[in-house]
């Protein structure tokens, strides 16, 4: 089975930003953000920290649902794990978000422990790497799109950047360790030409 995420926003290999959603035993909802990666044909892959719902509901039940939406309210709500059951669909079976713009329901196939020795973290709980395979695609706005915060990283630099000659050595320093943030994250989950982009940016802000 191939999957065609691109319909929806989604390259492989690329990180995005989404609202993952269980339930448990007792039909009780969760919903927490959490990043999604896509490796092509059916499997995806996900991270999540030892203790959190999430995990215990991915363990117990073998499967989550990726909401696809860019509403700020809903990733508001699910980190600060307050998202109310006003915003899940009526189904007792499963937890997805109502009328998110898209959602694909994904079948665990394997839930793998990294200690904080495997895989550098700050904090000492351990990582989970769980990897799966897509079972549903679900299209509800054909204009639906996944969030990869990339984007977001470059623009925040460009407007930094229109200021940057005529700020304080404080302020421009401040602009610097920003932009230098930014290219992190960009590196880790964006595109090739967002990360082409802010290396070229980069290179002007040491030009000024």
């Amino acid at each position: 089975m191939n999957s065609d995420l691109k319909q929806i926003g989604i390259e492989k290999d690329i990180q995005y930003e989404c609202i993952t959603t269980t339930i448990n035993e007792n039909g009780e909802k969760n919903a927490a953000a959490f990043a999604f990666k896509y490796l092509g044909e059916d499997k995806v892959f996900c991270r999540n920290f030892e203790g959190s719902k999430t995990l215990e509901n991915i363990i117990n039940t073998n499967e989550y649902v990726v909401n696809i939406t860019q509403d700020p309210l809903v990733f508001t709500y699910a980190t600060l794990n307050c998202l109310s059951d006003e915003y899940f669909s009526d189904d007792n079976t499963i937890a997805i978000i109502k009328n998110t713009p898209a959602y694909i329901i994904v079948d665990v196939e394997n839930v793998e422990k990294k200690t904080p020795e495997d895989f550098p973290i700050k904090g000492n709980n351990n990582i989970y790497f769980i990897t799966g395979k897509i079972r549903k695609i679900h299209i509800n706005d054909k204009n639906a799109k996944a969030y990869n915060r990339g984007l977001n990283s470059l623009i925040d630099s460009l407007v930094s950047y229109s200021r940057y000659k005529i700020v304080d050595e404080t302020k421009r320093k401040e602009y610097m360790e920003r932009l230098t943030e930014n290219q992190r994250i960009i590196h880790k989950t964006s595109d090739k030409k967002t990360q082409k982009a802010i290396d070229k940016l980069k290179k002007e802000y040491e030009k000024a």
